[in-house]
């Protein structure tokens, strides 16, 4: 995220005594998150972080934790993934794959995994991958790198703007019940929401 916040002084939190008991536990929750590890290695939880701060370009040590812990909380998960196509394998072997065809990529591309690799470098081997141009052919024989490249962002956007952090930043005022928004009209908004530039 860059620096300058278009809604400046703005914590979403500060709202949690409006929330019922369950969602502020769930979102409670979010803003101190510990990686248990349940299907990635310590490694892969490593690479896993510095991918989704190069995809949302955001380094906050507690957002990146929580998007990692979604992440391998959904891998880990023995719910069965609503649609996929037929030539994707699985998530779980998705993931196992792309991680470590990024890291070979890396490796082919700059000598270096890609934890070790400079930012612009970082950038440049995932823009390959999500176009499918990857110069370790070996190391993608079991995925194709768009596939995982698609998952991998989709998964990571999708946790990524769940967090109350980014709430704050985008000046989402959180969830609306009980309190339910009133003043939805063009333009208008309630007295506890987010005002542009601190006006």
């Amino acid at each position: 995220m860059t620096e300058e916040s278009r809604y400046p002084g703005y914590d979403v939190w500060e709202q949690h005594t409006e929330w019922d008991g369950h969602t502020k536990k769930i979102v409670g929750s979010r803003r101190t998150p510990q990686v248990a590890n349940q299907f990635f290695t310590q490694p892969e939880v490593l690479l896993l972080q510095t991918i989704v701060s190069v995809l949302v370009n955001d380094h906050r040590l507690e957002i990146l934790t929580f998007v990692t812990q979604h992440l391998d909380e959904s891998a880990a998960s023995p719910i069965g993934e609503a649609q996929r196509k037929v030539e994707v394998p699985p998530k779980k072997q998705l993931y196992r794959l792309g991680l470590a065809g990024v890291d070979a990529e890396s490796h082919a591309m700059y000598g270096a995994g890609f934890i070790a690799a400079k930012p612009e470098q970082q950038q440049a081997i995932l823009q390959g991958v999500s176009q499918g141009q990857t110069k370790d052919g070996q190391a993608w024989a079991g995925v194709a790198p768009a596939d995982f490249f698609k998952q991998i962002l989709h998964d990571t956007v999708s946790a990524y703007y769940s967090h109350p952090l980014v709430w704050s930043d985008i000046g989402y005022g959180g969830p609306a019940y009980p309190r339910g928004y009133v003043r939805v009209e063009k333009g208008l908004t309630d007295p506890w929401e987010a005002k542009a530039n601190g006006k």
